[in-house]
């Protein structure tokens, strides 16, 4: 009998922790007269270079790189990726985190639904302008969701083909943005140059996925090919300078490897899991991250927790995986990556 298919749920605790320790620094260094004197000296210097980076290449800059983050992606994970290995500071330009799910309803009723949630982390102006990065620079974020209903076509046994409609938001701020109003209470420091930039980004498209599906006691195998068209634009009070259009293609082979490990826990085997992926990035995207393909190979341990009966709404837990992957592109761009991936 068919399971129901499964999908990678990511931990974004890289991201997160970014985030916090961002935040923390910034509190601490706010209350510096010293650092008050910099920020009131270099803070149009810098406004108009973030500006310049986000606004001079609007498909290929901040909304080119939101292609990446609203493209379903099967081994969803938070990865950082680093643009050299000479190991200097800022390097690491990119951190990237996406989470998600995706499952087919019912045997008698193959309708498919997905939802990913994808963020980014950048300073644009090594990232899109070709400046180094600076000590306490001001960053960009991107948060980005897509959903996507589908429906299982099977052709054999094994062989389904699943056309998905898919649906997308996003916005991009900087951390002037997000905590500007917090310097200029506890600073009087004039960030407005950029606290004013953003972008609201929508878009729409569809998928193709021919997948097999083979699951039996001693194995399972899961191959997907993928092929995802999302075209995105800005809307809403986006500033007109940064308005624009872009177009996220990809083109992505995933495949899955199970096999029981000969131990036992809740009752049940305990798996050893091999995956990997593929993927070519053929829209806007391919400028905005700086490369054109990307590969990805790992493996962990699944845990068979059915007889724990942990759901909802007739979805089930069946099994968790811990997974640690590596990451690699063209143009010497190397990354590493963990996940949490579940399946009901």
């Amino acid at each position: 009998m068919r399971t129901v298919i499964d999908r990678a749920c990511a931990l974004t605790g890289l991201t997160l922790f970014s985030l916090a320790l961002f935040v923390a620094l910034l509190w601490i260094e706010a209350s510096k007269p010293a650092l008050a004197q910099v920020v009131r000296v270099d803070a149009a210097e810098r406004a108009e270079n973030a500006r310049a980076a986000l606004l001079s290449r609007p498909r290929g800059g901040v909304l080119g790189l939101m292609g990446y983050n609203v493209t379903p992606d099967g081994s969803a994970n938070a990865l950082q990726v680093n643009r050299s290995s000479s190991g200097e500071e800022g390097s690491s330009t990119l951190l990237l985190s996406q989470f998600g799910f995706g499952f087919t309803v019912s045997e008698s009723f193959p309708l498919f639904l997905e939802a990913y949630i994808g963020t980014a982390r950048y300073d644009p102006r090594p990232l899109f302008g070709g400046e180094g990065a600076r000590r306490l620079p001001l960053r960009w974020n991107n948060i980005a969701g897509t959903i996507g209903i589908g429906y299982d076509i099977a052709l054999t046994e094994n062989l389904w083909l699943r056309p998905i409609v898919n649906f997308s938001a996003g916005y991009a701020a900087s951390d002037a943005a997000l905590f500007g109003a917090f310097l200029n209470r506890r600073r009087n420091t004039d960030l407005s140059r950029l606290t004013d930039v953003h972008m609201n980004v929508r878009g729409q498209g569809g998928s193709l996925v021919l997948a097999y599906y083979d699951y039996r006691p001693q194995r399972d195998i899961e191959v997907e090919i993928r092929y995802t068209h999302i075209e995105l634009e800005t809307f809403g009070d986006t500033p007109p300078e940064a308005a624009g259009s872009s177009t996220a293609r990809t083109l992505g082979l995933w495949s899955r490897y199970r096999w029981p490990t000969g131990r036992e826990a809740f009752g049940r085997p305990v798996r050893w899991v091999l995956d990997g992926s593929l993927t070519t990035y053929l829209g806007d995207q391919r400028d905005a991250i700086g490369f054109a393909w990307s590969a990805k190979l790992g493996g962990g341990i699944e845990l068979d927790v059915g007889r724990r009966e942990i759901g909802a709404v007739g979805l089930n837990l069946s099994r968790v995986r811990l997974i640690g992957r590596y990451f690699v592109g063209d143009k010497d761009v190397s990354g590493y990556s963990f996940g949490l991936g579940v399946s009901f």
